[in-house]
């Protein structure tokens, strides 16, 4: 009799077995893939952001982090907040946007004792980055060739993760910095304009990996 109990209750684990999320997650470094897209508020960001970015910790929930981004947009001068375009329709039409950044910071990594594959972040950085207009010559109204910036970011996010080692997440940060660009009006030589930037990274399609 204690035998055939054995073998029920075996069998009845195994039926009831399934998926389940971890009891705890991989320590130590972690890489991650973060995309797709940021705003500007005041000052302009190229809209589409992928970046990739690694993560090491220092002691528990302490970790310093540093990434890089490809920025690319696809925009034209309302984009950019210039002066109206002179209503020709090749002065008007967008244009390719390419550039980069990077950042680098600390982050905070809570553990959740009853949600142990659940972790919340709270994060600051300094980052840095550039980006070139569309050159489209002729009577195009767009003076600005090149931006640069220089910024802070604070946010956070969550992961969830589906093995030991694998997650998946969600980050959102707000850019406060100033940009430097440079315009070159027609047949005037090169100017200088400095503005103030708010913006926000939204990144939804997240996928972390620890080792």
């Amino acid at each position: 009799v204690k035998k055939k109990t054995k073998q029920t209750k075996k069998s009845a684990k195994g039926k009831g077995g399934g998926f389940k999320l971890p009891e705890r997650v991989a320590q130590g470094n972690a890489i991650s893939a973060l995309l797709p897209i940021q705003v500007g508020f005041a000052g302009y960001l190229p809209r589409v952001r992928i970046g990739f970015q690694y993560d090491r910790q220092i002691k528990k929930a302490h970790w310093i982090y540093g990434g890089v981004a490809l920025l690319l947009d696809r925009a034209a001068w309302q984009n950019f907040r210039l002066s109206d375009c002179d209503g020709t329709s090749f002065s008007c039409q967008r244009g390719t946007v390419a550039g980069f950044d990077v950042y680098a910071g600390y982050a905070h990594k809570w553990y959740l004792k009853d949600y142990p594959y659940l972790v919340p972040i709270a994060r600051g950085a300094l980052g840095g980055g550039r980006w070139w207009l569309p050159d489209l010559g002729g009577s195009r109204a767009q003076e600005r060739e090149y931006t640069w910036t220089m910024n802070v970011r604070g946010g956070g996010g969550v992961r969830l993760f589906l093995l030991t080692d694998l997650a998946i997440g969600f980050d959102a940060n707000l850019v406060i910095g100033f940009q430097r660009s440079q315009d070159t009006p027609l047949a005037l030589p090169a100017s200088k304009k400095t503005n103030f930037l708010i913006g926000m990274e939204i990144l939804p399609l997240l996928v972390e990996y620890r080792f």
